[in-house]
């Protein structure tokens, strides 16, 4: 490098931004079809830095993941109308869509945690969850976003 040659940051100005400016570092998708849950997980996981999008059911969670992917985590209730979260999950993995997944749920069926873990890249928590635990766990699964 000549003296005459400076080293510039790289411009963050294309880097995507919330509706206030700050930086997004990630996106998330939540879907649960009881509209208070999905309005209290939404608030619980909202932060300057990431981006929330919401589905009401497995269907719309579908068509979330492809118009508006990739996303850094999803965050899914089981037992939805029209399609329950595993097999939104299952297609997504068939289709090589390997986002991590938080399962959230009050069904208590004994073979969730396996199928759960053949998925890969998923956790299970059953509701009713402490905020405390949620936000940890999904700050784990964004490798540290706040």
């Amino acid at each position: 490098m000549t003296s005459d040659q400076t080293v510039r940051e790289p411009s963050s100005a294309s880097w995507p931004r919330t509706e206030s400016g700050d930086l997004i570092v990630a996106r998330v998708a939540i879907a649960d079809d009881d509209p208070e849950t999905l309005e209290l997980l939404s608030e619980i996981l909202r932060s300057p830095t990431i981006e929330i999008y919401k589905a009401t059911d497995g269907a719309e969670l579908v068509v979330l993941l492809a118009e508006h992917g990739p996303f850094d985590l999803v965050v899914t209730d089981i037992d939805m109308p029209w399609m329950e979260g595993l097999a939104v999950v299952r297609s997504a993995r068939a289709s090589e869509l390997q986002v991590p997944v938080l399962f959230v749920s009050g069904v208590s069926r004994p073979e969730l945690p396996e199928a759960i873990e053949r998925l890969g890249n998923s956790k299970l928590l059953r509701k009713p969850i402490a905020v405390s635990t949620l936000r940890k766990t999904v700050r784990e699964m964004l490798g540290g976003v706040p």
